[in-house]
């Protein structure tokens, strides 16, 4: 499993300004807006599954996979967690 820098908002404005500038998209791929949701995705896929497990007994983690999200704009990928039960 890769280790992922972790997500700086100061990092994230100085480089959406830079790419709002530069006329980007904003969503897709390379969208200027993408690491946002990205990382909001991600950190609320991580605590909804912490919450499921806290009423599973038995269950736990099961690492990560990668989907693709696809939008009217363009897609991404996102990192989801996953449980030993597949609930």
């Amino acid at each position: 499993m890769k280790d992922k820098p972790d997500f700086s908002y100061e990092d994230f404005e100085r480089e959406a300004i830079k790419g709002l500038y530069e006329k980007k998209n904003f969503m897709g791929e390379n969208g200027v807006f993408t690491p946002l949701i990205k990382h909001f995705l991600e950190k609320a896929l991580a605590l909804e599954l912490e919450q499921h497990l806290k009423h599973e007994g038995g269950n736990k983690r099961n690492g990560l996979t990668t989907k693709t999200v696809k939008s009217s704009t363009g897609e991404f990928e996102l990192t989801t967690p996953r449980d030993r039960n597949n609930t």
